[in-house]
């Protein structure tokens, strides 16, 4: 079942003070913000492709699509310290 936005909100907010507390003996505030960013990246690439789709696949949609898996990739490699393969998309 989908949260509401303020369901969301208040959950963000009471995971980000597990983490901060140090309360967090499962990891699962960790794994629930780790989530949740990737969600917001891979949300922005479905608006992007969609655009991209709908315009005709035009020049502009297409940056725009590339920088948002360019950004995506780059705060997974922020995250887990490594760096994944070049995929020529830039």
């Amino acid at each position: 079942m989908k949260p509401t936005d303020n369901e969301l909100e208040t959950a963000i907010v009471a995971v980000e003070a597990m983490r901060a507390s140090g309360a967090d003996e499962h990891h699962v505030a960790k794994t629930l913000l780790y989530q949740y960013q990737r969600l917001q990246d891979l949300e922005k690439i479905r608006e992007a492709a969609e655009n991209y789709l709908h315009f005709g696949q035009e020049e502009p949609q297409h940056a725009e699509l590339v920088l948002a898996i360019e950004a995506a990739r780059k705060n997974e490699q922020r995250v887990t310290g490594s760096e994944e393969e070049d995929l020529g998309l830039g």
